[in-house]
């Protein structure tokens, strides 16, 4: 079942981008510590996304022939170790499904044609959204009041925006972290999309990812990884938040730009 060819590009689903070639996983483009034997499993079930691997393809994927374990036992507790670097649950899998009686197999994730992002599938335009607080490591004053301040300053910018209903900080205050499930909080919240991200820092460098999904499906209409210097966030946050809202804007409202350049052109 080896495949060649897929070794030798790095392989991108969800915020995770994984190399097949060197076994190295990375998140959000910081490196996830990932134990051998579970990169050799995601290798395999990335090869075929869909499709259920079997035990007997794991066996001979994973040991040679004259290798002797307790095959099911070290496939189990591969599996595991996988989901907890991956943040997956058995129970409620986003990535990795566990099949009863016939193997695992990688959960395909929907991705939209690059000439129709921010259209959703059923030909309709966004028009409301839930900017949700980032997830972060940090726990500090410091960088909750940074968040919030961002967040603000985003659904305020875009609830100006024609067309777009967004809901207030008050409403999605409370809703944030690594694990929410998307497609069931946009329904619960009766938006079509919502905008998630995490905010991590290392020294004086801030990354922040930020991500659009289309609650019907769960798949991504836009997502980006913004670079700061922390004190220059800290400082004037509203600079990165206008970033964010620059990048939005011409998906969630489209109409809005369209009519813009309309404009333009019978001005010129």
């Amino acid at each position: 079942m080896k495949n060649p060819a897929l070794t030798l590009r790095v392989i991108c689903f969800g915020i995770f981008e994984f190399s097949p070639q060197t076994g190295e996983l990375r998140r959000h483009g910081l490196k996830v510590k990932l134990e051998p034997q579970a990169s050799k499993i995601l290798s395999l079930l990335l090869e075929y996304p869909g499709k259920i691997c079997t035990p007997e393809e794991f066996q001979q994927h994973l040991w040679q022939d004259n290798t002797f374990v307790d095959f099911e036992r070290s496939l189990y507790k591969g599996i595991h170790t996988l989901r907890g670097s991956l943040g997956d649950s058995a129970i409620a899998p986003r990535y990795i499904e566990t099949v009863t009686g016939r193997g695992y197999r990688f959960i395909p994730i929907p991705q939209e044609p690059s000439n129709h992002r921010g259209r959703r599938r059923n030909g309709c335009k966004v028009g409301s959204v839930a900017v949700l607080p980032f997830a972060s490591e940090s726990a500090d004053a410091e960088m909750e009041l940074l968040n919030r301040r961002i967040i603000e300053r985003v659904i305020d910018t875009i609830s100006r925006a024609p067309g777009v209903r967004v809901l207030a900080y008050n409403t999605v205050q409370h809703h944030r972290g690594r694990d929410l499930d998307s497609r069931r909080l946009g329904e619960n919240l009766l938006v079509d999309a919502i905008a998630v991200g995490e905010m991590i820092r290392r020294n004086d460098e801030l990354l922040l990812h930020v991500e659009l999904i289309d609650v019907s499906n769960g798949s991504q209409l836009w997502g980006e990884q913004f670079k700061e210097h922390y004190s220059d966030v800290l400082e004037d946050p509203e600079t990165l938040a206008d970033k964010i809202c620059d990048r939005l804007r011409p998906i969630l409202a489209p109409t809005a730009n369209s009519r813009r350049n309309q404009r333009s052109r019978h001005a010129a």
